[in-house]
């Protein structure tokens, strides 16, 4: 019995080796997808195809769509009419239940390109963009994969607009977001279950610092939309640089209209150049900066009262100057009057002696010394007076508006 075991045994051995060597010397025909078999399956999939009905087999579901936007170049942010001009990559992915295949029966084709135009698209929108701002490449393609999967792509150029923040200008930083949402249909029939960001760093932007990365999931009111925010802080450039110059410069140079002794003659025309230097760059800063924000410029308000502190140091220019003129006459008219005096009494009294006439004219000359000193006094203290509040102002002003550029602002 042992012996009869084994040689069953064997036998089953051997036929399996046989059956191994046979089914490893079948040749295995590899085959490629040809023009004919993805003409076939383009025919099949769009021979009952309607691109004006939704593609679920129960109409009932809603179509999910998950969005991509990605930041090509950012052109600029125009500051005055709070629009953000900026090329993006603009991608659509969702399933279409009607365009699905079996590999097997198309020669192992797994993917295929239809036309946009013959096939259902979501009507997703930027719904925060300008008027005419959008435009498309051309791309008048879409993919679909065997199981129903639709990926659409294009490059659009959007306008669209943002509450700019002008507070801390020009040190300003602005949240813009970016509004998709699907029109006209009801989140009962299409909806966007996850909107994906990011920025492709395709070109450097030298104006703007950019921070545009994420992921959000869609929101569901009476319609379904998604936010994409693109924070934007401005650099620290030679333009910002130079524009700050001639602010401090001209702070500086209200101060120093009261160092200015009234003897020159230019004391009140250096405070009127100064005054209309900052009333012109007032007028050219406030077209630079937007009239639709929440909060003022930081930067306005100083100029308005840097207008005001050299309106000021104008007015008192011109009173100190009038009272230079004021008591420099005086003195003068007081002068002649005591010289006359002095040869006058110098004739009568001819006679006395030497010592005499000294103490006389020591005397005489001390009356106009003391006068002088009591004429002067008035606009020179004035004068000082002045520069010390201008100093005072300028400085605590200066320190409150840039405490005021740390505190946050929503």
């Amino acid at each position: 019995m042992k012996f009869h075991f084994l040689e069953v045994n064997y036998t089953m051995i051997f036929v399996i080796y046989l059956v191994f060597i046979l089914i490893s010397s079948v040749p295995i025909v590899n085959s490629s997808p040809t023009y004919g078999d993805e003409r076939l399956l383009r025919d099949n999939l769009l021979a009952n195809y309607s691109k004006s009905i939704r593609p679920v087999i129960n109409l009932t579901n809603a179509v999910d769509i998950t969005a991509l936007l990605y930041l090509q170049t950012l052109y600029d942010l125009d500051f005055v009419n709070n629009i953000v001009r900026a090329r993006y990559y603009f991608g659509l992915m969702w399933n279409d239940e009607k365009l699905t295949w079996n590999p097997s029966d198309y020669n192992n084709i797994t993917s295929i390109y239809l036309p946009k135009d013959k096939i259902w698209t979501p009507p997703i929108k930027m719904c925060n963009s300008m008027d005419k701002s959008e435009e498309s490449d051309g791309v008048g393609e879409i993919s679909i994969t065997y199981r129903g999967w639709a990926n659409f792509w294009s490059f659009r150029l959007l306008h669209t607009y943002c509450q700019v923040n002008a507070y801390t200008y020009p040190f300003d930083e602005h949240t813009c977001e970016m509004y998709m949402c699907v029109a006209l249909h009801t989140i009962n029939h299409t909806r966007i279950k996850e909107l994906i960001y990011g920025d492709s760093k395709f070109t450097l932007n030298y104006k703007w610092a950019i921070n545009f990365t994420g992921k959000v999931n869609g929101m569901d009111d009476m319609f379904s939309y998604a936010f994409a925010p693109m924070y934007l802080r401005r650099k620290l450039t030679v333009g910002i640089i130079a524009m700050l110059i001639p602010t401090v410069m001209m702070t500086i140079l209200t101060i120093f209209v009261f160092l200015l002794p009234p003897e020159s003659g230019e004391k009140v025309s250096l405070a009127t150049t100064i005054f209309l230097s900052n009333v012109l760059y007032l007028v050219q800063i406030d077209k630079t900066t937007p009239t639709n924000t929440k909060y003022p410029s930081l930067l306005m308000l100083y100029l308005m009262l840097l207008s005001m502190l050299s309106g000021i140091a104008t007015l008192g220019s011109v009173v100190i100057s009038k009272l230079y003129v004021d008591q420099s006459s005086s003195f003068r008219k007081s002068n002649t009057s005591d010289q006359n005096l002095n040869k006058s009494h110098t004739n009568k009294v001819a006679d006395i002696s030497t010592i005499s006439e000294a103490q006389s004219d020591s005397l005489i000359r001390e009356k106009p010394h003391w006068k002088r000193i009591f004429c002067i006094s008035d606009y020179v203290r004035l004068d000082d007076v002045f520069l010390k509040l201008s100093i005072v102002t300028s400085v605590i002003t200066s320190i409150i508006f840039t405490c005021l550029l740390f505190i946050p602002r929503e």
